[in-house]
């Protein structure tokens, strides 16, 4: 028997099964540049200290680059229609890379013919990385938006070079340290999803956007093109220490720190598209596996409107003349009623279908046939008796 309490969970109990309608593909944008090259950073010292009988120069040729790495995954909700993205816990990488080649000269001028200059180094090469870990998408909500990189190193000597002029009256070494003070920020602006017919800007963490799949667009593709905010303040610091003896005397050069900046940068980053694939989800099945026509999983069947009775798959018996059922009515109750609007009466059978103690189709009980006389002759074997046909199922 339906209640009216039942009745209330018929919604609950018809939808609670449905398969969720969410899609999921690798969304990973990755993007690697040049930022600042050799070839387009030069840097002259000049000769120092200034007024001093031994002198430095530096020359000095500087590069960085930038490559960034967000992994995660595009999330797209077929029943709601919206898109949202997530990314992995501690899967994004920012990294800057910064590169030097160095080149150093040295002279004295003692007066009275006492001069001398020569290149003693280069050039030679020097690299740093600095780079930071995150959970992607950097978007407005995360917590870790934007990640930092502040990397300050000691000095390293790079060289040590022994100086050896052409006239025997000097001598000396040069010894020269690089320290880096490199910082930058990234954080994500927005990602952009677009489909053949309709567009969606994503500009929240973990907030989806609505997205319209276009009609009978199974699997739905997606072009996924993430922009970010990227700064950068690369400086690069040499610390030469010089010590010539010439005639006798010692002269040294130290405690003298010379910057090389590269130049800033503050850029509105434009990855490059990442497609995304979404399968549309399975339509839920009917109680006997199959699906209807409709896709609905509801195999229903299709009332007959010109006799006012049911076709096959309704399960509602045969009518006979008096307008009465000819046998046990679609609910298996044996009652023989059916429903002054067959139509109406069909509406209903999902919900109840999802009961499970309902069957979409009742069998009709045979009729019992009548036992036949029993022989009173021994030597004639007794008829068997008929089998009790099984009981309906309801």
């Amino acid at each position: 028997m339906v209640t009216a309490g039942l009745l209330t969970l018929l919604p609950v109990l018809a939808f609670g099964g449905i398969p969720g309608t969410e899609a999921t593909d690798r969304f990973e944008p990755r993007l690697q540049r040049d930022l600042v090259g050799f070839e387009d950073f030069d840097f002259d010292s000049g000769w120092f200290p200034m007024d001093s009988p031994v002198q430095l120069r530096f020359y000095a040729h500087a590069a960085d680059s930038i490559e960034i790495e967000m992994l995660g995954s595009g999330i797209y909700d077929w029943g709601a229609e919206t898109i949202a993205f997530e990314g992995e816990l501690m899967a994004g990488t920012f990294a800057i890379d910064v590169g030097l080649q160095l080149q150093a000269s040295v002279r004295f001028d003692l007066g009275a013919g006492l001069q001398w200059e020569s290149d003693i180094l280069g050039p030679y090469d020097y690299a740093i990385i600095s780079d930071a870990l995150y959970t992607p998408y950097l978007l407005p909500g995360n917590p870790e938006r934007p990640v930092v990189i502040d990397d300050q190193t000691d000095g390293i000597t790079v060289a040590s070079v022994p100086i050896v002029p052409d006239i025997i009256i000097a001598s000396g070494n040069l010894d020269i340290d690089v320290a880096a003070d490199i910082t930058a920020s990234l954080e994500g602006v927005r990602i952009e999803a677009t489909t053949e017919g309709d567009g969606a800007i994503v500009d929240a963490e973990w907030v989806p956007s609505p997205l319209t799949a276009p009609p009978g667009a199974d699997p739905l593709m997606v072009e996924g093109v993430m922009v970010a905010d990227m700064q950068t303040a690369p400086v690069l610091i040499v610390r030469p220490h010089l010590v010539m003896s010439i005639l006798g005397v010692d002269y040294e050069i130290v405690g003298i720190d010379i910057p090389i900046a590269l130049p800033e940068i503050d850029e509105r980053l434009v990855f490059d598209p990442e497609p995304m694939v979404f399968d549309a989800p399975e339509p839920p099945a009917d109680d006997d596996g199959g699906l209807d026509e409709s896709g609905t999983g509801w195999a229903t069947g299709v009332w007959d409107s010109e006799s006012d009775g049911a076709t096959e798959g309704t399960g509602s018996g045969t009518e006979t003349e008096g307008g009465g059922s000819g046998g046990v009515d679609g609910l298996g109750d044996g009652c023989g009623c059916r429903s002054g609007s067959p139509r109406g009466g069909m509406a209903v059978m999902p919900m109840l279908l999802a009961l499970g103690g309902i069957r979409r189709r009742a069998r009709l009980t045979p009729a019992r046939p009548a036992p036949r006389a029993r022989s009173t002759d021994p030597r004639r074997p007794r008829a068997a008796a008929p089998r009790r046909p099984a009981p309906p199922l309801r």
